[in-house]
């Protein structure tokens, strides 16, 4: 059986850090934008509820 160092190159790491970089900009407005909803309906059901 080969060894994880022997299968896994540089070049395949890179490609996976590139990729993950690459959604960084997406990923991090879409959970922020997800849990300023949350908060946000958090908020209003609990306003409605008091009425």
């Amino acid at each position: 059986m080969p060894m994880l160092t022997d299968v896994v190159t540089a070049q395949m790491v890179s490609g996976v850090l590139n990729e993950i970089v690459g959604l960084l900009p997406v990923m991090i407005p879409a959970a922020i934008s997800y849990i300023a909803l949350r908060k946000g309906l958090g908020f209003v059901f609990s306003t409605l509820k008091k009425a």
